[in-house]
C-alpha cells in the first residue's frame, strides 16, 4: 500500500509541475507584424519589417492569418488576433511599409492569445 501511495504522491507531482511548465506567460511584445504566409519566410523582425502592408492585406496572405515576430523568433496569433490585425492592417496609410507593432495578451510556446494590438511606441 506504502508503494502505490508514493507512486501516486510522485504522479501527481509530476503532473503539477508540467502543468507549471506549459502555464501561458502573460504580457506585451513589440515586434513586426506580418501575415503567416510571408513571415515563414522571414529570418527576423528586419527582415519581416521590410514586408509591406499590401501584401499582408491581399486575399491570400490574410487568409493564412498573422503573426508577430520578435527579434528572431515569431509568434502566431490566435483567431481573435487574426481578426484584429487585419482590421488594424487596413487602417495603416502607408501600405508600402512594415508595421511595428506592441501586442498584448497570453503567450504559450508559439501562440500568442492577443487581447489587444496597438502602435508600438517611438523610440
Amino acid at each position: 500500500m506504502k508503494k502505490y501511495m508514493l507512486a501516486a504522491v510522485a504522479a501527481l507531482s509530476l503532473g503539477f509541475g508540467a502543468l507549471a511548465v506549459h502555464a501561458a506567460e502573460e504580457g506585451a511584445w513589440t515586434g513586426a507584424l506580418i501575415d503567416n504566409h510571408c513571415g515563414d519566410k522571414k529570418a527576423d523582425e528586419a527582415a519581416a519589417m521590410k514586408h509591406p502592408v499590401s501584401c499582408a492585406l491581399k486575399e491570400s496572405c490574410a487568409a493564412s492569418g498573422f503573426q508577430l515576430v520578435v527579434g528572431d523568433k515569431h509568434y502566431k496569433l490566435d483567431d481573435k488576433g487574426n481578426e484584429q490585425a487585419k482590421a488594424y492592417l487596413e487602417k495603416v496609410s502607408d501600405k508600402d511599409s512594415g508595421v511595428k507593432v506592441t501586442i498584448a495578451g497570453k503567450v504559450d510556446g508559439d501562440k500568442i492569445e492577443v487581447s489587444s494590438i496597438k502602435d508600438a511606441e517611438k523610440k
